[in-house]
């Protein structure tokens, strides 16, 4: 039981803080018409200005409802719901083994692909597009000429309209949505598209163009035509539409172009199709995509927050800035990209130049090089003197480059990231005393309704099983709680999900000869002795804040190119202890810190280690893999042996040729 003099006071206290709420001239944080002083909540308006520019909106994410309302009736309802809740799950179970996604191919494939991932893949674009809005200033971000590039439907273009607003209309919009058979996506895009206002023409001078999956809807045109007239006075349409009447602003593209220049690209989880392919499909596709980009543009990475994707992230990075090219450079100086440089700088052997040992020997073995020797016109080739070449008349010296790359998010440095290994493979060893850790975020998305209605019964509601052969295992599960878990789609009660994502933002610079110079400079007389005060400067928080009793611990990938601990207690200021208690996952941190801990990064004795356990892991994988086929094959019934001799003579042959190891020899 309270006191009286204890009920007392807190009344008094619960009666200022009525009050205080009431009347705005008792606030620290509002105006005097009741408005905030800055942010968008009280939560912001507590915040310090620095904290706050460098804040991620936490906003929950929601998809339009026009688009939603369109995908649950002309996309998801055209199919049958147990068929594509059941390839949904595969698609689920296919990213939780493979950690990587693939182009859809059927109608039933796209609609999958849109039910299950389109929702997140959204909000990560949305989310990462605010960020980089943010950073170049409202005012400044808009792009008119842009190029979205992916499996989904034109995923980021959506994303740019909701941000852009109705009335954005910019010169070019491009959509190159991957894969061999991509008109069912095509098709699927144009409606989702056809939703937003600024996708709409506003005159016939306006007229699109025919792409292939138009043609290819012409066949359907009548009947879905008769459908929709027979509906119009409904507001809620449901079933197919004719996809050739629809006229959006967005153009499809069937392959990358040549010669064009774009001012944003968006890149969704495809420079990389199959995990064995890493880093050489990465390395074209990335090149590919850098050379379309436009003087003063950006362009985005988008992957998937599972160590496959932190190292495509990680390796498209590494692309474009060169960090083993530039050690112990500070700052954030943009880097010279050659491949995409019209200037091509030469090295040009002189008399006082260094030689190098291999050098040396050939010279001391076959002797020194005569004139005669290097003449290749006998041979058929075109031969351009270097040395007699006369510089392009623009005031720049013969190794300056035209094409400059700086990172703008999410890194605070240009050095060699710290997490990145080089090989996804080593995050699959199962066992090993060193943690290996990856950059990722997260954004959580409220559900609309087709989402909730796709994820609703056993199979999509129960986690996956990997040691079961059909990835759910249902026989290890209690009946009752199948029964229990059948037709639920909101576990927990949530309207809410959660994806993680990797990215990477760069920009390239101006190739005027005043920003040339200057870069030039800054990196010939690179003598910062601290690292300038700037949000692109400022630490990454890359894992959540550690709240300890009169602490904060937070994990950050700090401009030194380490990922450190800061420690920020209560004794280190009311406004930075306030906040360090605010931040979250992805936030800036530009306030001050009491003590410093260096993460060490893996040594190349342990990466040793590392690619030694490897190989063994992959001996050991593919012999309980033999072992479980060959158990398939002696396990058969006597009917199918006899029956099937001849093929399963056949199918063992290829199966032991495939693998170069023949420890059988078959008799005839």
């Amino acid at each position: 039981m309270l006191s009286r003099q204890a009920l007392r006071l807190r009344t008094f206290s619960r009666t200022v803080a009525s009050a205080t709420a009431r009347d705005p001239l008792l606030s620290p944080y509002r105006n005097n018409d009741g408005s905030l002083i800055k942010g968008t909540n009280a939560k912001e308006a507590r915040l310090d200005d620095r904290t706050l520019q460098g804040w991620q909106t936490k906003k929950l994410c929601s998809l339009p409802d026009e688009v939603a309302k369109t995908i649950n009736n002309n996309i998801l309802s055209r199919a049958i719901p147990a068929r594509l809740r059941e390839r949904a799950a595969k698609i689920y179970q296919a990213i939780e083994k493979e950690q990587i996604q693939k182009a859809p191919e059927t109608a039933l494939d796209c609609d999958a692909f849109i039910g299950a991932l389109f929702l997140q893949n959204y909000s990560h674009a949305h989310q990462i597009l605010l960020e980089l809005q943010q950073r170049v200033g409202k005012d400044n971000f808009n792009p008119r000429r842009v190029l979205d590039v992916g499996y989904g439907p034109a995923t980021g273009i959506v994303a740019l309209n909701d941000i852009m607003g109705p009335d954005w209309v910019p010169e070019e919009k491009e959509a190159y949505i991957v894969g061999r058979n991509n008109w069912e996506m095509k098709k699927r895009a144009k409606i989702i598209l056809s939703r937003q206002v600024n996708e709409l023409y506003g005159g016939d001078e306006d007229a699109a163009t025919t792409t292939e999956a138009e043609e290819m809807a012409e066949q359907e045109a009548d009947a879905v035509t008769e459908a929709e007239e027979e509906n119009e006075f409904l507001d809620d349409y449901v079933g197919p539409i004719a996809t050739s009447k629809i006229h959006v602003r967005t153009r499809f593209r069937d392959s990358l172009p040549v010669t064009k220049k774009y001012d944003l690209i968006m890149v969704h989880q495809s420079l990389l199709s199959r995990e064995y392919s890493f880093p050489k499909d990465v390395d074209t596709n990335i090149r590919l995509l850098l050379r379309l980009l436009a003087p003063g543009g950006h362009i985005i990475v988008i992957e998937r927050g599972n160590p496959l994707g932190f190292e495509t992230v990680a390796r498209a990075r590494q692309i474009m800035i060169r960090p083993e090219s530039h050690v112990g450079e500070k700052g954030k100086i943009p880097r010279p990209y050659i491949p995409g440089s019209q200037r091509k700088p030469q090295r040009n052997f002189k008399e006082d130049q260094m030689i190098t040992d291999f050098e040396a020997e050939l010279i001391e073995k076959y002797g020194e090089v005569e004139e005669d020797e290097l003449d290749m016109e006998a041979d058929g080739y075109d031969v351009v003197d270097i040395t007699k070449m006369t510089p392009p008349d623009d005031g720049l010296s013969p190794t300056s480059v035209d094409y400059h790359l700086k990172i703008i998010a999410p890194c605070s440095h240009h050095g060699k990231c710290p997490l990145q290994l080089g090989d996804p493979k080593y995050f699959k060893i199962p066992s090993h005393k060193h943690r290996l850790n990856f950059c990722s975020f997260s954004k959580k998305v409220a559900r609309p309704k087709f989402t909730m209605e796709l994820k609703k019964g056993k199979k999509l509601a129960l986690p996956w099983d990997k040691s079961a052969e059909d990835g759910f295992g249902f026989d290890a599960i209690h009946k009752k709680t199948l029964k229990s878990l059948e037709g639920s789609g909101r576990p927990g009660s949530n309207n809410t999900e959660v994806g993680s994502y990797s990215y990477v933002i760069a920009q390239r610079s101006m190739n005027d000869v005043e920003t040339i110079k200057k870069i030039d400079s800054d990196r010939k007389y690179n003598t910062y002795d601290d690292v300038p005060d700037h949000p692109e400067h400022w630490p990454r928080i890359v894992s959540n804040p550690q709240k300890l009793k009169n602490n904060v611990k937070l994990t950050v990938c700090a401009p030194s190119g380490n990922i450190e601990t800061w420690n920020v207690p209560k004794s280190l200021g009311k406004q930075p202890y306030h906040d360090a208690r605010k931040v979250e996952l992805g936030d800036l941190w530009a306030l001050d810190k009491k003590g410093v801990v260096v993460k060490s990064q893996i040594s190349d004795e342990v990466r040793d280690k590392l690619e030694v356990l490897s190989k063994t892991q992959k001996k050991t994988f593919l012999k309980e893999q033999r072992k479980k086929n060959f158990k398939k094959v002696v396990t058969r019934d006597m009917e199918s042996l006899t029956d099937e001799a001849y093929t399963l003579a056949d199918s063992i042959e290829m199966e032991m040729a495939r693998t170069n190891k023949k420890r059988y020899k078959m008799r005839l």
